[in-house]
């Protein structure tokens, strides 16, 4: 909960006074969001809060009058500023280029819009430059041989990770504007969880049923942290990924906490301060596997936020096309995310091993009951995707069966 500053996606620089501001505008719009999602969704969740950046970014780039008002005022965005909010994203991008061998980050980020319409030339141009987006023309009308083009390009896009992104029953007549956002992210852990060590222990879900699922455990020297503030207690543990480009973020409340009361009370002025505070330590941890995949149309979390004139005949997107009868149909964004002891992905492994003996660290970390979870790019304060597990999906996941527990 106070861990939210992590959930600021913007890209920001640590220890910049200037740049303060900022990151506590744009951490509210992170918490805003998932809160907005959180109302329509009760389970897992797992979304990018960078690819809505992106998303919103692009059409802001073409939005005029009420239209780009609305995205500004979420987006926590000054109404003079001249767009250097978005142009830090360019540098976000380089940065990934140069180090993709310690990794593989892949985003596919498109507009689609119906064919007939023209797409001016500037916006292109504005488009490409800043959010590394591709502008394509397409038929509705014929839905599914649309969604088996656009199926194929996010594939492509994510080395055939995420796949089946639409139907073709999801387009019709009207669909004019579809944005379409999928972010693919695979890494190893800095400190690999050894697979011999993985058992099976319960966990209790978010209606107080128990399941029993993979539990990884290790004995790490890593950033941790105990926090209490207003009747809320929780834990905070870092994991950095190999390289320390990327640090998965777990935030545990304690076992009689309600995870939806947590998310309801999450404030970016918490995170803003307690981050900091995380100090190295050892810690003996048990964190399940689990491999959460959603598709989600943010529509709706948007139209909670007071971004609504984008989805109206009629709004101003005269930046992008002369015609007044373009308008956003529906804004997707489809993430595949799993932990397990290797990293993102299984790899070949070998690990920190915890003695069946109780160890004496000091610190326990025993993620058994519902948790949250960021994903960050560390050099720049970006967040690729925020999580809440409220039930481990053990079907789907890759590796040894249950059975061989």
């Amino acid at each position: 909960m106070d861990m939210i500053l992590l959930w600021s996606f913007l890209l920001t620089f640590s220890g910049s006074q200037a740049s303060r501001p900022l990151a506590q505008r744009n951490t509210e719009f992170a918490v805003d969001l998932f809160q907005a999602i959180c109302l329509s969704h009760k389970n897992n969740i797992i979304f990018s809060p960078l690819g809505m950046t992106l998303v919103l970014g692009m059409v802001q780039l073409g939005a005029k009058g009420k239209a780009e008002h609305q995205i500004r005022q979420t987006l926590k965005l000054q109404e003079n500023s001249t767009g250097e909010e978005f142009s830090v994203l360019k540098s976000f991008f380089s940065a990934i280029l140069e180090k993709k061998q310690e990794f593989t980050f892949n985003l596919a980020n498109a507009l689609y819009l119906q064919e007939g319409f023209t797409v001016k030339e500037q916006y292109l141009h504005g488009n490409k430059e800043v959010f590394q987006s591709a502008i394509k023309l397409v038929d509705f009308q014929n839905a599914k041989a649309c969604a088996e083009t656009i199926n194929t390009w996010v594939e492509s896009k994510t080395d055939g990770k995420i796949k089946d992104m639409f139907s073709g029953e999801e387009f019709g007549p009207l669909t004019r504007l579809v944005l379409v956002n999928a972010i693919y992210f695979k890494g190893d852990w800095k400190q690999k969880f050894r697979k011999e060590d993985t058992q099976l222990m319960n966990f209790t879900k978010k209606d107080g049923s128990i399941v029993k699922i993979p539990m990884m455990k290790a004995l790490l020297r890593t950033k941790y942290g105990y926090f209490s503030e207003s009747s809320m207690n929780y834990q905070v543990l870092e994991l950095p990924y190999k390289g320390n480009e990327f640090s998965l973020i777990i935030i545990l409340p304690a076992e009689n906490m309600n995870i939806e009361e947590v998310g309801k009370r999450i404030t970016a002025h918490q995170f803003l301060k307690w981050l900091p505070a995380m100090q190295e330590e050892e810690v003996e941890i048990s964190l399940p596997r689990f491999k959460i995949e959603q598709k989600l149309d943010f529509k709706e979390a948007l139209y909670s936020l007071n971004i609504t004139e984008i989805f109206s005949g009629g709004c101003d997107l005269s930046g992008i096309t002369d015609s007044s009868e373009v308008y956003v149909s529906q804004v997707i964004q489809k993430v595949v995310f799993e932990i397990n002891e290797d990293g993102s992905e299984a790899a070949t492994s070998t690990g920190i091993h915890v003695p069946a003996i109780m160890s004496l660290a000091q610190n326990q970390f025993i993620a058994n009951h519902p948790f949250l979870f960021i994903m960050k790019n560390n050099p720049k304060e970006s967040i690729l995707f925020v999580g809440r597990v409220t039930n481990p999906d053990t079907q789907k996941m890759k590796g040894r069966d249950l059975d061989s527990l």
